[in-house]
């Protein structure tokens, strides 16, 4: 097992810690994503490991990741089994031989699986906390995965990912910020009453 697929399996565990965590009413309470659920965060991020899993496996479908296309109901009445499951297949997908070493069409055109696997990492690791902030639970982050997703975002998104709702402005962070609370605002959100996507 790679250390990214370590990484990613620590975060996994973590965010699904989080989503087993928040009780039934907590699901529609609201989180840093502006006008998103704890239950659409979560089902978000169970479609994105899906799609990540399918790219690898050389199924990717640019259908999938149009901004206009709305996500289908990936957590059904458990959304804890859901996610691991996803979270599973994830991993199995990545932990194949050679994957993160081979390149596969994805949104942008043909992508390394290290880079499709670390963008996996990124979506568990932000959106964990997202859904963790909305449900009043704790969190934890693996400080592996903060250097590693940090080191992928050394420069901010630029402004047109921004303008695509996938991350909200900038947030400055105080002196003696945390490294994940610096990537948390690098990635517009605030530690407390956080904003962003």
């Amino acid at each position: 097992m790679s250390e990214m697929v370590r990484s990613l399996e620590r975060t996994f565990a973590t965010t699904a810690g989080a989503i087993a965590a928040a009780q039934p009413a907590a699901l529609e309470a609201a989180t840093p994503c502006d006008g998103w659920t704890v239950r659409d965060v979560a089902n978000h991020v169970v479609g994105s490991l899906h799609i990540f899993a399918r790219t690898v496996e050389g199924r990717f479908d640019p259908a999938e990741v149009r901004s206009d296309a709305p996500d289908p109901d990936h957590l059904g009445d458990d959304p804890a089994a859901a996610y691991r499951d996803a979270a599973a297949r994830c991993l199995a997908s990545f932990d194949r031989p050679g994957v993160l070493d081979r390149e596969y069409d994805f949104v942008s055109g043909p992508t390394p699986g290290s880079v499709i696997a670390t963008i996996a990492l990124q979506e568990s690791l932000i959106h964990g906390w997202d859904i963790a902030q909305g449900a009043g639970v704790g969190y934890e982050p693996d400080p592996e995965a903060v250097e590693v997703v940090a080191a992928f975002n050394v420069e901010q998104p630029d402004d047109d990912v921004r303008r695509r709702g996938m991350f909200g402005p900038p947030q400055p962070m105080p002196p003696g910020a945390s490294d994940f609370e610096v990537l948390l605002g690098r990635l517009g959100r605030r530690p407390s009453g956080s904003v962003g996507t």
